[in-house]
């Protein structure tokens, strides 16, 4: 007992600790340039820099490492600082702010000549706001019972967004046109996928479905997914894998489904361990009926993998019948409708999906489409606003 205390003790001393080292730490440097007076601050993620060992387990590590690179290629000094920060910032000493966050919001308070350059990593947060709240109703309105949103965006990001010199959505144009009331200068970029520390690739045509997704359950469709399933008669296998475990509410309301035998819920788990290769196995579609999203890193990485994505156009995925099925709107029935179609595939043609997805991933949704296109969008930038420069 003396034991378990101890180490309750110590993780809620180590919490404490990155909680300061996150919120008032200053920027560190990660490229220094001392041929040019050009300097960046990216207001992004400071850990992917001094824990650059660990698994990569979310694309915003790659994003933050590309960011970082690109910008050192363009010939500036490049500090980073964590986006949550509170610690006061020189932001004079800095041509060009990149990122989003509470530094991001900060530069906007002084007229400092500092170019800003907001990065956010999906759909407008009006849009992604009102789509779940939307989705909400909907389950009050069928069920009498009003859950919790879990994906509110906080509406001063947008307000730096509309201010911005450039604003960079993490997304396609889809994704974009939900900025287009409020920005003019915007630019698309594909979100890498995680990259695999094996390749656990099947060629199984099981025709089983996995929902992989991040925190908010309603936000990511999970309950039409579940409602969709419970129309079919047939036998399915549905996988269940994300950080949803402390959505209650939600779990409370749709137990039922939980508990069925042809429902498998996983928790959050590593898409390159053994669990996930079993999971692999067993299915041949990765669904997702999102509201909101630009791109998510967790239907890429499935397509890696050879999973046939089932998704809304709210996902920001440039999709064709060649690898993919898309679901006509965010209600039950098109749910239902494209999983129909999915199961309805011949075996020829799921494997030809499966391949096809594989490519499309492994192209659009690289380090180094990612990083090339990043590159292409900062020379664009610099052209237009440092004409006439110092450099």
């Amino acid at each position: 007992m003396k034991i378990l205390n101890l180490k309750y003790l110590f993780d809620g001393l180590k919490n404490i600790l990155r909680q300061l080292y996150v919120l008032y730490s200053k920027p560190i440097n990660i490229y220094a340039n001392k041929s040019s007076k050009k300097r960046v601050l990216v207001s992004y993620l400071k850990s992917p820099f001094y824990l650059k060992n660990r698994p990569i387990k979310h694309a915003n590590v790659i994003e933050c490492r590309s960011i970082a690179k690109i910008f050192r290629n363009l010939g500036y000094t490049v500090d980073v600082v964590d986006w949550r920060c509170k610690r006061n910032i020189r932001y004079q000493d800095y041509d060009v702010i990149f990122g989003f966050g509470l530094p991001f919001r900060r530069s906007f308070e002084k007229d400092h000549n500092i170019k800003k350059i907001c990065y956010l990593a999906g759909s407008s947060p009006n849009f992604s706001n009102t789509n779940e709240a939307k989705r909400i109703r909907d389950i009050f309105q069928n069920k009498g019972v009003l859950l919790e949103p879990r994906r509110e965006v906080y509406w001063k990001w947008m307000h730096v967004a509309i201010n911005s010199d450039l604003l960079i959505v993490g997304g396609n144009k889809e994704t974009a046109s939900t900025y287009l009331d409020y920005v003019s200068n915007i630019e698309t970029i594909p979100i890498p996928a995680i990259p695999l520390q094996k390749t656990i690739q099947s060629d199984s045509i099981e025709k089983g479905i996995l929902w992989f997704g991040g925190a908010g359950a309603v936000h990511k469709g999970l309950d039409l997914v579940l409602e969709g399933l419970s129309k079919f008669d047939q036998e399915f296998n549905l996988d269940v894998c994300g950080p949803i475990e402390n959505e209650l509410d939600f779990f409370n309301l749709y137990e039922q489904h939980f508990k069925s035998k042809q429902v498998n819920f996983h928790g959050m788990i590593d898409p390159s361990s053994k669990q996930m290769e079993e999971i692999v196995k067993r299915n041949s579609f990765i669904i997702l009926p999102s509201c909101s999203e630009g791109m998510p890193s967790s239907v890429s990485t499935c397509m890696q993998l050879g999973l046939i994505p089932i998704v809304t156009k709210e996902c920001g995925f440039d999709t064709n019948d060649k690898f993919a099925i898309e679901i006509e709107d965010l209600t039950i029935s098109s749910v239902k409708n494209s999983i129909e179609k999915a199961l309805k595939l011949e075996e020829d043609k799921i494997l030809d999906m499966k391949n096809e997805a594989i490519k499309y991933a492994k192209k659009i949704h690289s380090k180094q489409n990612y990083e090339d296109r990043l590159l292409e969008i900062l020379l664009e930038f610099e052209n237009s606003y440092f004409k006439e420069t110092r450099y």
